[in-house]
């Protein structure tokens, strides 16, 4: 069986009286078909591009995702923004990245994603896959 391991780290010193310092790690067990690509997303907030398709995992059974995405420029201003159905979850700036488990309830709440630059587009980097537990 397949896995992932995440590590969040969480440290303040000067924001508060206290410092902050903090650590979780947890490993999924996720399934072995996963999906990876990098894609120039051009298209504008009309039209989002389809990264991930709900039914391509959801049958009648609601099911969870483990989803990577990262906006794959170092240039400024040039922003991804994400949606699962028509609802933007998301804003990531160059060289920012999203980790999230979406779980799908239904096969029409796609992932999607669009660019503010419909000219020369902007590098998405992502990752799905289904979790096992």
């Amino acid at each position: 069986m397949a896995s992932i391991s995440t590590r969040l780290s969480v440290r303040s010193k000067n924001l508060f009286t206290n410092a902050i310092g903090t650590r979780h790690d947890k490993t999924f067990s996720v399934s072995s078909d996963a999906d990876r690509r990098i894609k120039t997303i051009k298209e504008a907030s009309g039209s989002p591009a389809l990264l991930v398709d709900a039914s391509d995992y959801y049958t009648d059974t609601d099911i969870t995702l483990f989803v990577f995405l990262k906006n794959g420029t170092s240039t400024s201003g040039k922003n991804l923004f994400v949606l699962i159905g028509s609802q933007i979850i998301a804003r990531i700036k160059p060289g920012e990245y999203v980790m999230l488990p979406w779980h799908i309830t239904g096969s029409g709440a796609d992932l999607k994603v669009y660019s503010n630059d419909a000219t020369n587009g902007v590098k998405v980097e992502y990752f799905a896959a289904k979790m096992t537990s």
